[in-house]
Order: structure tokens, then sequence, then C-alpha cells
């Protein structure tokens, strides 16, 4: 009878084969985790968003955008009849509707939560008084509402804008966000409550997140560049309907370009302005995109500059790619987009 010499592997083999196992493990685990999470933040994030925007879409339904609120807590007033809360807070109270005491701010300094009191302290350009709300499924947001801008009638064209959150491992996905309708609206939001790391510095990886531009402390609301800027990007600015020459608005007409409605040139300027920010000029832009570096540069896309076509047209105005390219659009296209800048 023949026989068959049975080999297994030796205990050393095994615990070799183990301790390979166990050092990817611990490589890959927290990248797995950090993945995940930053996932599930951006989720978080727009989720935020769409049920703000869905209550402010409820009050536009109803009639109660056509006019300004004078205070962020008028405007709350009726908001909390349509977006389910658990807690409101005034401005002296504003850190007991928020998580932890303390944040990292965009700079990467830490932040007492208890001054972020009115607009200013989201690096806003209205001073308005904020005010701290809890969502019942627990997400906290400080919310600032400017009365310089108008609401939307039930008549008006609502514009939607999406927006581009990290998904881990370098990626990014689009989320349906926002409408045209929350223009009056910014707030910041932690999404996920004491879980760390309770920062909004300039990192994928924060966890405060901001809406319409609204940031702890004062300084650069945006990105700042390696030349020391201040640049921020709007996901979308919308437009100004230079047709109707009885508000405020119409003065980002002019001059008001020929048979047209909807300018999103206009648009740019505005939003522009409201930050405290403004359309660079050409050498400006040119000079940023090609000599200068910032998180988040695009790499693709127009943007608009201050100027008007060169040759007196009302109906277009100069925009530079993000290779530093320089052409004219006209202004009723939504295709330019908006980098605002600023100290």
């Amino acid at each position: 009878m023949k026989k068959f010499n049975k080999k297994g592997f030796t205990l050393a083999e095994v615990l070799i084969t183990l301790g390979i196992i166990g050092v990817v493990a611990a490589v890959s685990m927290p990248i797995l985790i950090q993945n995940v999470n930053e996932r599930a933040n951006s989720e978080r994030d727009a989720n935020i968003a769409y049920k703000i925007t869905q209550a402010v879409e409820k009050m536009r339904a109803l009639g109660y955008l056509n006019s300004s609120y004078a205070t962020t807590e008028a405007f709350v007033d009726e908001l909390q009849n349509h977006l389910k809360i658990a807690k409101r807070c005034d401005s002296a109270h504003i850190a007991e509707c928020w998580p932890t005491a303390k944040v990292i701010d965009t700079n990467g300094e830490e932040y007492d939560v208890s001054k972020a009191k009115t607009g200013k302290d989201l690096q806003l350009k209205t001073d308005t008084n904020n005010v701290g709300l809890v969502l019942a499924d627990g997400g906290a947001i400080i919310l600032n509402y400017d009365p310089t801008k108008e609401g939307y009638d039930i008549g008006s064209k609502v514009t939607a804008s999406r927006i581009s959150l990290p998904v881990g491992g370098g990626k990014s996905k689009e989320f349906a966000y926002t409408t045209s309708v929350t223009d009056a609206l910014a707030y910041v939001t932690d999404v996920n409550g004491r879980g760390g790391p309770n920062s909004q510095a300039e990192s994928k990886k924060n966890d405060i997140r901001s809406f319409n531009g609204a940031k702890f402390g004062k300084g650069c609301a945006g990105k700042k560049t390696s030349g020391d800027k201040c640049v921020y990007q709007y996901p979308s600015a919308g437009y100004v309907n230079c047709s109707d020459t009885t508000g405020d608005d119409y003065s980002y007409c002019s001059p008001t370009p020929s048979g047209y409605t909807q300018d999103y040139w206009a648009g740019a300027k505005k939003a522009c302005d409201n930050m405290d920010m403004k359309l660079p000029t050409e050498s400006e832009l040119v000079s940023l995109i090609k000599n200068e570096t910032w998180e988040g540069k695009p790499t693709s896309g127009w943007f608009w500059l201050s100027a008007e076509h060169p040759y007196g047209s009302q109906n277009n105005a100069r925009i530079v790619d993000y290779n530093g390219i320089t052409s004219f659009n006209g202004k009723d296209s939504s295709y330019g987009g908006v980098l605002c800048v600023g100290k």
C-alpha cells in the first residue's frame, strides 16, 4: 500500500500569516472608517439643507416669502411652523443649541461658540442676530437671515442648485442641495454632533459644514490662497430679474441688457456683494488662476469677471476659464460660474 505524507502549516507560518493580516487590517481599517464617516457627513449635510429648503418652499407656496422679515427671529417664528424643531436658542444663549462649547474655526483656531451672536460672527455681511436650532432629528444649526434680501413671491421662478461633496477616498458626489428660495439664509451645522473633530478648518474631513458662506470666526469667508487672498466659489448664485424695476436688485442690472429678464452676471455681482466680496477683474482672476493655489481650486468651468464686454455690448460680460483664458458670455446664460474675491 502506498503511503502519503501529509503536511500542514507550522505554528510559525500561521503566526506570520496572522501577523500580516493584522498589519493590513491596522493600516486599512482607519482609512475605511474615515471614508465611511466622510460619506455619512456629506449625506447629513445635504439632508439638512434639503429639509430647510423644503420648509422654506412651503413658506413660499403659502405666500410667506412675499416680503422680507426684519430679523432672523421673525423669520424663524414662521419657519418653525414648517420645520420640525426640538429646541430654539436666541443669540444670548446660542451655545445651548450647539453640541460642543468650542469648535475649531476656518483658521484652525479654537472658537467659543457663544460668541457666534450675529452674521458678522459667521463671516457674513449682515449684522442681524443669529438663532440656534436643534432639529427634530438632532441636527444642530446656527442660522442667520439677511433682511435686505427680498423673498420670492408665488409667481417667481425658482432655480435649483446641486453641490459636490466629499464621500471618501478622494472622491466627490453631487447632491441635490437647495433652491434659490434660501438665498436670504446662511448657517453653520455640525453634521455629527459631539463626534469629532468638531472642526470647520480647511479640510475635506471637517464635520462642521457651511451653507451660503456661513463660517465660524471673522476672516476669509472662502478659501485662502497661497498669496494670502480670499476666494469663495458659489455653488449657484442665481440671477437678477431685470424686468422688475421696483426693487433694489435692479441696480445690479445697470446697464440693463437689451431684452434680457434673467441676468446671471448681475446675479453673480449681487452674490459677491452680499458676502462683502466682489467679482474679480480680469487681471486679478488670471493672476490667481495662473500664479496661486488654494484648496478646491477649480479644474473646469468659466467664471464671470467684473467687466462687461469691452466693445460696449450690454448683453455680454467678460469671463475667464480655469486655465486663465479670457472670453465673453451672454449675461442671460447660466453657464458662467462665480468666484468672489476679497480680503
